[in-house]
């Protein structure tokens, strides 16, 4: 995996032949926030997430989809075009509705690059600057573009950093306020609750796991005096990016390295 800074935020590089797992994970009643989605997925599949970010536009009164998604093999949402879909939960793949078939896929707001061009439709509400979470794909490379909506970027600049950075095809998901992730590289909470997200995991990595009797608090810094963010337990296993002073970062923030093993 490689990274860009871009416009504030990250652009990453990750070989498909190193991911674990990709899917879209639908929010608990349709109705959550990245902290909580975190929380819940790593027990879910006893690993935290190495990435978790928002992904479909969604109607705020309804909560329903308002760009397309297949989750599980369930259709909630399939009237427009292109998106990425996720075959096996192992590699993603650009498609039109779905066609590949594949149990978990995404749908463009708008397309960004198609065939190595830059799409220019622009449709209403994401002009201008702003966060964007958007993802992209070329054969062998999945691009991930995670910008907080304190930075941003247009959506030109945006098409323009795909096709930079080699992605041959890559779409818009939800973003101003939606903006939202866990990423090796830095978090972004903006607090708004969304309707789903897409999780990935890469294979390697410096893996361990939580051996506690209850519970171990996730600091936001190297340090007990350092505010909780959040909490692990039992057996949930994380990837360590760095070690300083007994303290182990993971994508949530800071752990107590003593209570981190190798084995299950």
């Amino acid at each position: 995996m490689t990274s860009n800074v871009f416009k504030g935020g990250k652009m990453y590089s990750v070989p498909m032949n190193d991911i674990e797992h990709i899917g879209y994970f639908g929010a608990k009643n349709g109705n959550e926030e990245v902290k909580g989605a975190y929380a819940r997925i790593t027990k879910l599949r006893g690993r935290a997430p190495d990435f978790l970010f928002n992904a479909e536009l969604f109607d705020f009164k309804t909560r329903k989809a308002a760009s397309d998604v297949v989750s599980g093999g369930v259709i909630h949402r399939l009237t427009e075009g292109y998106g990425i879909a996720f075959p096996d939960n192992k590699t993603a793949v650009f498609s039109y509705k779905n066609n590949v078939g594949a149990a978990d896929y995404i749908g463009a707001y708008p397309v960004l690059v198609r065939n190595g061009k830059e799409e220019t439709a622009v449709p209403a509400g994401i002009s201008g600057r702003r966060g964007r979470t958007a993802i992209g794909v070329s054969e062998s490379t999945l691009f991930i573009a995670l910008l907080p909506d304190s930075g941003g970027a247009t959506p030109a600049e945006l098409r323009r950093a795909f096709v930079s950075f080699g992605a041959v095809n890559a779409i818009n998901l939800d973003g101003g306020g939606s903006t939202q992730f866990y990423a090796p590289l830095g978090n972004h909470f903006s607090g708004r609750r969304v309707r789903g997200f897409i999780g990935v995991w890469i294979r390697g990595g410096d893996i361990r796991y939580v051996k506690v009797r209850t519970s171990l608090n996730v600091r936001s810094g190297a340090g007990i005096l350092n505010k909780r963010v959040g909490k692990l337990y039992n057996g949930d296993a994380v990837t360590v990016l760095e070690e300083k002073n007994g303290w182990a970062r993971i994508a949530a923030g800071w752990v107590s390295a003593k209570y981190l093993v190798k084995k299950r």
